[in-house]
């Protein structure tokens, strides 16, 4: 409980240094009081109109995101699987793609109203995750096996996205920008819709938090629990791939999240399922924050995009738990 309430500490903390930095340096007590609109014109709009809504669609994607692989993590019992890593990140990619490259006119008009992208991109997200079940997971399920087949899904996706790009020239500057991973277009209404997802998924997960430490046993021993185990596999699939797309219709590509955030909150000592989807959810915040604000801050007058960031740091933390699950 300590840890959490720490966790928790580091959060508010973070948060108050991403209202307080940026182009122009802002005083903890101003951003307070901009917060509340009782600053000068300049500051309340600074804080409210350009800081907060990035700031709370990290948090509520970085949460969605560590949540996400938390979820694949306990449910596969691989630390090596994480959403973008076995190709549901890209699947989710491809949807949006095709949202906004294939259903367009010549005149770069939408064919459908832009509320429809998440979909797209959530479909995405399912039907690569549908495919992974079936072919890795239903039957017999093997470690190395799954992220096989989930590296060539995902080498597959980004094929898939790098042709809808090179091939058409409608909204491909968007989409380039798009796919490397930024907060950076954050409005309050996507943050209601991506928080509103988020908290249904984690009252679900957690009222089956008991169902999933038992599934953690194995099939047999959970089946003679009497344990829906394939019941409980599917609930988790279709939360995580729900997350993952509505997330990066939002934020685009953004990595390695879903992969360092659970394995952070094991360290921590976050062992039972119901634990460590939160510590999961405030890593991932956390995590996010810190690189929307190194990269909206360290190099300006330019902005760099978030998602660079925890690439950066991810790839190299996949190559260490790699060598590490062969040793």
């Amino acid at each position: 409980m300590k840890k959490f309430i720490i966790l928790i500490i580091m959060l508010m903390l973070t948060t108050l240094l991403t209202l307080m930095l940026g182009d122009s340096f802002i005083a903890p007590q101003n951003v307070l009081s901009g917060l509340f609109k009782l600053g000068d014109p300049y500051t309340n709009l600074v804080i409210n109109t350009l800081r907060l809504p990035r700031v709370l669609l990290a948090i509520v994607t970085g949460a969605a995101l560590g949540i996400a692989g938390c979820v694949l993590q306990f449910i596969t019992k691989n630390p090596l699987a994480s959403p973008d890593v076995i190709g549901i990140s890209q699947g989710a990619n491809v949807g949006s793609l095709v949202f906004l490259i294939v259903l367009t006119t010549s005149t770069e008009a939408l064919l459908l109203p832009i509320a429809y992208q998440p979909i797209f991109s959530m479909l995405g997200a399912i039907i690569v995750t549908a495919l992974l079940y079936f072919l890795a997971m239903r039957k017999s399920y093997k470690r190395d096996r799954l992220i096989l087949i989930g590296i060539s899904f995902n080498i597959l996706c980004q094929a898939i996205v790098m042709f809808l790009i090179l091939t058409s020239n409608k909204r491909s500057a968007q989409a380039q920008i798009w796919i490397t991973g930024s907060v950076h277009q954050a409005e309050y209404q996507q943050v209601m819709i991506v928080g509103s997802i988020l908290f249904i998924i984690m009252v679900i997960l957690t009222y089956y938090a008991r169902s999933f430490d038992i599934h953690y046993l194995g099939r047999n021993l959970s089946l003679a629990l009497g344990n829906p185990y394939q019941h409980i596999s599917v609930i988790a699939l279709i939360s995580m791939s729900i997350l993952i797309g509505i997330s990066m219709s939002y934020v685009g590509g953004i990595q390695f999240v879903g992969l360092i955030a659970p394995h952070i909150a094991l360290k921590l000592g976050a062992h039972q399922f119901r634990n460590r989807i939160f510590y999961s959810a405030i890593i991932g915040a956390i995590i996010l924050l810190l690189s929307d604000l190194i990269g909206r801050t360290l190099f300006l007058p330019k902005e760099i995009p978030a998602g660079i960031f925890t690439a950066l740091i991810g790839s190299p933390f996949f190559m260490y738990l790699l060598i590490k699950s062969r040793k």
